[in-house]
């Protein structure tokens, strides 16, 4: 494995949590070798506290100490700090057992008792991550802000875009998607409609229902806006997929590629029936907002025909089963009718 000094993780700052001050002084100097800031705290509480000040891209902290254990740190600190990297350091036999581990969040294990090199060995793999992590957190504020300026352009209310994607976040959890999956399905319901930023004012800002023209120019918005979405660097194929088939029907007559069934991409089919049903609730220069049960009734009817049966199924089993938030407020357009 690659030294830090050979790797782009090199200037982070490392907290080392320890109640050895021999210890806390070489393994300060050693990280600030590799070109690390690195603090050090004599016990749990204060660092804690510093933790609370700074924002350490890891931690290094000793499971046996007085006072506090390191167990107690741990569980303190991930209280308020989910991302940090943190790594066990022990000079005992009794190792902490790896369920404990798992349970605490932790990246990795180091006995004191195998040197510097191995401790730079576990360092360099917990940057790497926290690296991953901070670049993941950096595309999600940036999408974010993003779709929320996408409501001023359609003059849809503050919090559409937040409502979507929750909404959407709790379908696909009850529908069992892995983490990675739910964050590509959230990072699409923040792009869907960015093609609509090519669609002219008269166009999308109409009162009334649309010519067979304009709804043809309306309807690009799926393929403009998959074209705009895949020149962002870091966007993954499943979010493109989202923004591109989201008003595909599960009998073939969506658009823009006419996808049936399970061709529709999974995300696509999942985040379709939310952009819809929160439409439905919503008010418009051109409808009123339909009551929950109305929307529901017409979530139910579609299934088979709009959306994926079986994920018609599971939404209809979370609203009953669990309260789901809602706006009601105007958002975007909706599958509008033609003049």
């Amino acid at each position: 494995m690659a030294r830090l000094a050979d790797v782009s993780v090199t200037g982070q700052t490392i907290l080392i949590i320890d109640d050895d001050p021999i210890l806390l002084v070489a393994t300060s100097r050693l990280l600030e070798r590799e070109g690390h800031r690195a603090f050090a705290a004599e016990n749990g509480g204060v660092g804690i506290e510093l933790c609370r000040r700074e924002r350490f891209q890891l931690v290094l902290l000793d499971y046996h100490m007085p006072g506090m254990t390191g167990e107690e740190v741990v569980k303190e600190i991930r209280s308020f700090d989910k991302d940090v990297r943190i790594i066990l350091q022990t000079g005992q036999a009794n190792l902490p057992a790896r369920q404990l581990l798992r349970d605490l969040e932790i990246q990795g294990y180091h006995d004191k008792s195998e040197g510097p090199e191995k401790l730079l060995l576990w360092v360099d793999s917990a940057l790497k991550m926290a690296e991953e992590i901070r670049k993941r957190r950096d595309l999600e504020d940036s999408l974010q802000a993003l779709g929320v300026a996408l409501e001023y352009r359609d003059f849809e209310s503050k919090g559409h875009t937040e409502s979507v994607v929750r909404l959407s976040k709790q379908l696909g959890t009850t529908l069992g998607l892995d983490d990675r999956q739910l964050e590509h399905l959230c990072h699409g319901a923040y792009l869907h409609d960015l093609g609509k930023l090519a669609i002219p004012d008269g166009i999308l800002l109409k009162a009334g229902k649309l010519t067979p023209e304009e709804f043809g120019r309306m309807k690009e918005h799926t393929s403009k806006g998959f074209e705009m979405a895949r020149r962002i660097k870091g966007l993954a194929p499943e979010v493109l997929h989202v923004i591109r088939h989201h008003h595909e029907r599960w009998d073939g007559t969506g658009y823009p590629d006419r996808l049936a069934g399970e061709t529709i991409p999974l995300l696509a089919r999942v985040f379709s029936i939310c952009d819809v049903f929160d439409a439905l609730l919503s008010r418009r220069v051109y409808k009123q907002p339909w009551t929950r049960e109305e929307a529901l009734t017409e979530i139910r009817a579609q299934g088979s025909r709009q959306f994926d049966p079986a994920v018609t199924a599971a939404f209809l089993e979370m609203v009953e089963r669990q309260p789901v938030a809602l706006q009601t407020a105007p958002t975007y357009e909706v599958e509008r009718g033609v003049s």
